[in-house]
């Protein structure tokens, strides 16, 4: 069984697939991570930044 992931598990992911992004998907899936949690964005403000709806 797999552990919980923790915030900084996530954090430390999402910086280096922003360091490695090949394609538009894996930047915007980064900083779909990065942005609220670095900068305090809304899920709604995260959204319009990278151009996408909120589920």
């Amino acid at each position: 069984m797999a552990g919980k992931s923790s915030g900084t598990d996530q954090l430390v992911s999402a910086l280096k697939l922003l360091k490695t992004a090949k394609t538009a998907a894996e930047l915007r899936t980064a900083q779909a991570v990065l942005l609220p949690l670095e900068l305090s964005m809304s899920l709604e403000q995260t959204a319009k930044v990278i151009s996408r709806s909120v589920r």
